[in-house]
């Protein structure tokens, strides 16, 4: 139980210096915020595409769905 406990607390204790490690590295870039702000500018801008493409392709399948024979009903 001992070596279970030992290796816990060094596990434990690693997690904690490698989070100090990568806190003090943050601290030390100067552009830490660039790549968010670039990242959300390329989903937003694949999300219009997206909705670009989904409106063109939706009216062509609603022309073709109005060409079939009895697809308004009966």
């Amino acid at each position: 139980m001992n070596a279970l406990n030992a290796a816990m607390v060094r596990a434990a204790l690693a997690i904690q210096d490698r989070g100090r490690w990568l806190a003090g590295d943050m601290r030390d870039r100067s552009d830490r915020g660039s790549g968010v702000v670039e990242t959300i500018i390329i989903v937003a801008g694949f999300a219009g595409l997206a909705f670009v493409v989904y409106m063109a392709v939706s009216s062509k399948v609603h022309g073709w769905i109005s060409k079939i024979p009895g697809s308004t009903g009966p």
